[in-house]
């Protein structure tokens, strides 16, 4: 989208190691910004930060996805503050996984929240919120893709409405709820848990940090599950078979087909494959 108003610079985080090499890697935004002739920086600290800002003078700062806690002390530096982009209607879902807590808490909708940083984590007042309906198969990835051109879009005309000097919008005190980083251990898969639960928690996570359940000692990462109405004789939370070329697995309330799993130490599979592979003869089953 063209715009009156300058880049200054682009921060980011700082270059990670990556792979068995631990080679010194550039965000993704890194990239770009350096392809686009954009000044780039990349502070590991509050000082570093500080300076930064002190010489670029912006007037204006928005973030999204940093992923870092923007210390108080550079929050009023700025003319017109911080903006910030929040993947959720606040003040529900403040915290690090709006999208992916919204899914495994079964919200029919989402949104996006443009609003100013003050202190506290996703508590400064809004300047713009839109709502964005979550389908019954939307995975984390389908409604961050579609949350951050919807943001894209709206960022320029919140920025010209600050322009004119309107004022955001305090948060409610009422509706508030957390959303916590989630751990891969919070990505274990509990099958006693019912059908509608699981699908939804599999959506949410199959991406980052990833589902997974243990099979005879070995982690296996799950990727899709779907409800599955094949008649079978499995009888606890967690048993398993191979009924029909489908890999089914008991629930709290119903069986699960699971379509495509990766296995320790190997490559992505069809549920079924991984079936055959290992054989199953009966009272095989899923921690």
């Amino acid at each position: 989208m063209a715009s009156e108003h300058t880049l200054a610079s682009v921060i980011t985080t700082p270059d990670k190691k990556v792979g068995r090499g631990q080679v010194e890697t550039p965000t993704e935004l890194a990239l770009w910004s350096a392809e686009q002739g954009y000044l780039v920086a990349k502070p590991f600290d509050t000082p570093t930060l500080n300076q930064h800002l002190l010489a670029a003078q912006p007037q204006l700062i928005i973030t999204a996805s940093y992923g870092r806690i923007i210390p108080v002390e550079v929050l009023h530096g700025p003319r017109f503050g911080w903006l910030n982009v929040h993947f959720s209607l606040l003040p529900r879902w403040r915290g690090a996984a709006p999208v992916q807590w919204s899914i495994i808490e079964g919200d029919s909708a989402t949104g996006i929240s443009i609003f100013k940083l003050d202190k506290g984590v996703d508590t400064g007042p809004v300047y713009l919120q839109e709502e964005v309906e979550i389908g019954p198969a939307d995975t984390t990835s389908d409604l961050l893709d579609r949350m951050s051109k919807l943001a894209g879009m709206r960022i320029m005309n919140v920025v010209a409405e600050i322009r004119k000097g309107v004022k955001p919008t305090a948060q409610p005190t009422a509706g508030i709820t957390l959303a916590p980083k989630i751990t891969k251990e919070m990505a274990k898969l509990d099958w006693k848990l019912g059908a509608d639960a699981l699908m939804r928690k599999v959506r949410a996570l199959d991406d980052r940090p990833g589902t997974w359940a243990t099979f005879n000692g070995e982690r296996i990462a799950i990727h899709r599950v779907t409800e599955s109405l094949l008649p079978n004789t499995l009888k606890s939370p967690g048993d398993i078979a191979l009924v029909e070329s489908s890999l089914i697995i008991r629930c709290q309330d119903s069986t699960l087909e699971i379509s495509e799993v990766t296995p320790a130490g190997k490559k992505r599979m069809k549920g079924s494959d991984f079936a055959r592979g290992a054989r199953l003869s009966g009272g095989e089953r899923f921690e």
